[in-house]
């Protein structure tokens, strides 16, 4: 047999290839380099075996296109930059060309930085030399870290902790300053990110002041509920028999939410007050972990915290200074093109990044595609580092954001290698800088971070501020801590009473059916069911089913049977009471 034939490989395949190499070739100058010419001698030679031509083509071609990427930064497309454009306060790399060191100045970080790149491209190496600067410079870091990587920043900061979910304190209902507000950001994050219907959430807004109002937080009382006390409070309303089924639907979707949130981060939320932003101040970095958690409650928490950043951190008289900055991994989580922009707490988002440089809030916007992200966030940048990027569409769009005047420079973007970045400052053509490698060299696990944060807590006398211990609020009348007793169980006696209740209005009223009976009797659905099943398992009872002859549903009724007439007459001799 033909060895041709057997392989099924074309000739015009191979030479296709060979001239592809041959062109990288002289773009490289590697076309008279001996491995070069061998590899055109075996391409030729075995055009008909598909192995050995694509295990040929895969070697060359590394090798190729490693020499092109040394020859493109070799050749450095992009201008040497002024003098004036390195100059700053905090350093992030040498410039290629001149090997001056490049740096930010103050007022470039509070208009914005954005860093972008694929995975392992060197992100969040440069965010971490970032970091390290401005902390050296007095100003605070805090850090929405949704891979757990800046823990390993602990060892270099004195005043710096990482918070996680397993130990960190938050109560979601603390009012803060205004109760109202707050109620309406908890009930704007909940609907976007865990699409509630605006029903569901103006009555999530209600129950949560009513609420707020048992607790007396109107009143400035010094107690706060939390989401187990929100939960149990819906869990009252569904019980109500007064409550319409439509409602209870509704409260069904908001415990499904709830018990969602406490199912993730339970003990994190078991507290009145917790560790708030301002007990948290002495700790001038702090990283705020979220990799175990779902992308919306990642999102929601962020929110929330991003309230109590502003709100309680940055409310100064002094306007356009850098006080602290604040970095964003996996920026898509909030500034994403898919977000639902008719809510309140996107605006509120959106107001942090196009407003904050006037309260002193710089951000940094670090993502792999940047042009998944809205306008608002791409637009309010002053700087953008950009790493290596694979996709050619991501290469060209970003290429024009930065400012690349020509294809070459373009192009360049997909062969940068670490420690290489191109930075763009607005205003000034891009330029070529080498980041050096920041001193991180072990990672820390979640069993060393835990003892690190006890330990920085516990010094700091920094404690959450538990609520006191409680009995189940009666919803509806005022709440009265100190003298309300604790209900007594239920005796033999008490279900007897309702035993014995129970059969003699099914034997006075014979034609009353279920639902009228239940009523009568002042009992609820539930508990109703519960009592009837139990006296029809033990044959006191039996059900009839009513048909009137029109095409209407079946009414059911129930009589006492013989037994149940007996065990009757026994309970009105021994039992007493109604």
């Amino acid at each position: 047999m033909d060895s041709k034939k057997r392989f099924n490989q074309p000739e015009e395949l191979a030479f296709g290839n060979a001239l592809y190499l041959i062109s990288l070739a002289k773009e490289t100058g590697e076309l008279n380099k001996p491995y070069f010419k061998n590899a055109l001698k075996v391409l030729s030679a075995f055009s008909y075996n598909p192995w050995i031509v694509n295990k040929t083509l895969k070697e060359v071609l590394v090798r190729l296109e490693r020499k092109r990427a040394q020859h493109l930064l070799s050749g450095n497309p992009f201008p040497i930059p002024y003098p004036s454009v390195l100059e700053g306060d905090f350093y992030i790399g040498q410039a290629v060309g001149i090997n001056e060191a490049a740096n930010f100045n103050f007022r470039e970080t509070n208009e914005n930085i954005g860093i972008w790149g694929r995975a392992g491209s060197g992100k969040s190496n440069a965010c971490s030399i970032l970091c390290l600067g401005f902390l050296n410079k007095g100003i605070p870091v805090r850090v929405f870290d949704y891979k757990d990587e800046y823990r390993d920043l602990l060892p270099f900061i004195e005043d710096g902790i990482s918070l996680n979910s397993s130990f960190d304190k938050l109560n979601p209902l603390y009012p803060d300053r205004d109760p109202r507000a707050r109620i309406q950001f908890l009930a704007d994050t909940l609907q976007q990110e865990f699409n509630l219907k605006p029903e569901t959430k103006f009555m999530l807004i209600n129950y949560i002041d009513e609420l707020y109002k048992n607790y007396g937080v109107y009143e400035n009382s010094n107690t706060y509920p939390n989401m187990q006390n929100l939960k149990e409070f819906l869990l009252e309303e569904i019980n109500k028999t007064s409550t319409p089924a439509a409602k209870k639907r509704k409260i069904y979707t908001c415990l499904e939410v709830i018990e969602t949130l406490l199912t993730s981060l339970g003990d994190m939320f078991d507290c009145s007050v917790g560790y708030s932003e301002e007990q948290l101040t002495r700790f001038k970095f702090i990283s705020y972990e979220m990799s175990n958690l779902s992308s919306n409650i990642q999102a929601w928490l962020s929110k929330l915290r991003l309230k109590d950043l502003s709100s309680r951190c940055l409310s100064s008289d002094e306007r356009n200074i850098l006080k602290m900055v604040v970095v964003f991994e996996e920026a898509k989580m909030l500034f994403s093109k898919g977000l639902n922009q008719s809510t309140t707490s996107v605006d509120y988002i959106k107001q942090m990044v196009t407003q904050g440089r006037s309260s002193g809030f710089g951000d940094i916007i670090i993502d792999q595609n940047k042009n998944d992200l809205d306008d608002f966030a791409i637009n309010n940048l002053s700087v953008q580092i950009c790493f290596n990027l694979s996709s050619p569409r991501e290469r060209r769009l970003t290429g024009y954001s930065l400012g690349c005047s020509d294809e070459r420079q373009i192009e360049q973007l997909r062969y940068l290698k670490i420690p290489y970045a191109v930075i763009s400052k607005a205003g000034f053509p891009p330029f070529l800088i080498r980041i050096p490698r920041s001193p991180i060299r072990k990672h820390i696990s979640t069993s060393e971070l835990i003892e690190i944060a006890k330990l920085k807590l516990t010094n700091s006398s920094i404690t959450p501020s538990q609520g006191p211990k409680r009995p189940k609020i009666n919803f509806g009348c005022p709440p009265d801590y100190e003298t309300r007793q604790e209900p007594k169980p239920r005796t033999l006696k008490d279900y007897l009473q309702d035993v014995k209740r129970f059969l003699e209005q099914v034997k006075n009223n014979l034609q009353l059916n279920i639902s009228n009976l239940y009523k009568s009797l002042k009992l609820s659905g539930r508990k109703g069911d519960k009592l009837k099943a139990q006296l029809l398992e033990n044959d006191l009872l039996e059900e009839e089913i009513i048909r009137t002859g029109e095409r209407k549903r079946p009414s059911k009724t129930l009589k006492l049977t013989a037994k149940g007439e007996r065990i009757f007459s026994w309970l009105k001799q021994k039992v007493k009471g109604a």
